[in-house]
């Protein structure tokens, strides 16, 4: 069965099966997260991994919320933007998570090593330009850890959990103030790599790169 969303050199490819869609809403609205399963076609994604491994990576410290390594701006990133700001894509995640009138998506690419002291704390993303997240898995190997979490954040009670480690899969999850999330520490060998951000809808992917080209990596 063919994924229900891919991201190719040619652009986004849906096959957006009712019931399969049906079943992916009703995990978001039940656990306010969601997998879409293959969403980098296999030898993009190798493109785009090959790329990542020559880029440059530098120690970013989000507050006291976490620390990672984050890459450089660079070509291979406004790629990823480009692939993910697309209608299609917008349009069926729309459908998944109930959230309408997507415009943008923004995000980085980060690097989560083992023994390196990285780190996520529970946190909401809350903020004027972010409705839903995403992250994409753009690891190489298969990592121990990193698992997303997602929570009640007045009872601290568990609503989701997924370990987002297949390749080029990506997971969606919710953005409000009543909610909280973290992933945990990376453990084993392997780094963890991912592309990560948030869809908004109160600005136009064309307009930002009208007014940055640069393309801000968060608001």
């Amino acid at each position: 069965m063919p994924p229900i969303l891919q991201l190719t050199s040619r652009g986004a490819v849906a096959h957006p099966a009712p019931e399969t869609v049906a079943a992916l809403a009703d995990t978001f609205r039940a656990e306010r997260c969601a997998r879409l399963p293959r969403l980098i076609e296999p030898s993009l994604l190798a493109r785009i991994q090959a790329s990542i491994e020559r880029s440059t990576f530098v120690d970013r410290r989000h507050g006291t919320i976490a620390s990672e390594l984050c890459m450089e701006r660079n070509t291979t990133l406004g790629l990823l933007h480009f692939l993910a700001n697309d209608r299609t894509v917008f349009d069926l995640v729309e459908r998944i998570t109930g959230v309408a009138g997507l415009g943008f998506f923004v995000g980085r690419v980060y690097r989560r090593v083992p023994a390196a002291a990285h780190h996520d704390s529970w946190h909401s993303d809350v903020h004027p330009d972010r409705r839903v997240g995403m992250s994409i898995n753009l690891s190489t190997a298969l990592y121990d850890g990193g698992v997303f979490e997602i929570r009640d954040e007045a009872t601290g009670a568990a609503l989701g959990v997924l370990a987002n480690t297949g390749p080029g899969d990506a997971l969606l999850f919710a953005i409000d103030d009543r909610l909280e999330h973290r992933v945990t520490s990376v453990s084993g060998a392997a780094a963890k790599t991912a592309f990560a951000g948030w869809f908004g809808t109160t600005r136009n992917y064309l307009a930002l790169l009208a007014a940055d080209p640069r393309l801000p990596d968060e608001w």
